[in-house]
């Protein structure tokens, strides 16, 4: 009787004990996790700045998708006043045709 009671000790300490594991083992994986998304996020940001960059430097034409050259460029505003899109003026001219 005594041993059938001390074997279900340790068989409850094991279950904890792989229980616990299982709980460390799938925090690491989460803050790996964590660790990944940062690291992404800090890409995505890098590659929005340099985005930004190119797209100050040379305005694209929405309808043809080439460089705008300055001068020859139709900008188109939203509500709020902010630039939506631009075009080459004859781009422009011909979605109005």
């Amino acid at each position: 009787m005594f041993k059938k009671g001390e074997v279900q000790g340790q068989s409850c300490q094991y279950e904890q004990l792989n229980a616990r594991e299982e709980v460390e083992a799938t925090l690491r994986k989460l803050q790996m996790l964590k660790s990944r998304i940062s690291e992404l996020r800090s890409q995505c940001e890098e590659l929005r700045r340099t985005r930004l960059e190119t797209v100050e430097s040379a305005l694209l034409c929405s309808e043809c998708g080439e460089a705008i050259e300055p001068g020859q460029e139709i900008v188109v505003k939203d509500s709020e006043g902010a630039e939506k899109r631009h075009y080459h003026k004859e781009c422009f001219k011909l979605l109005w045709v």
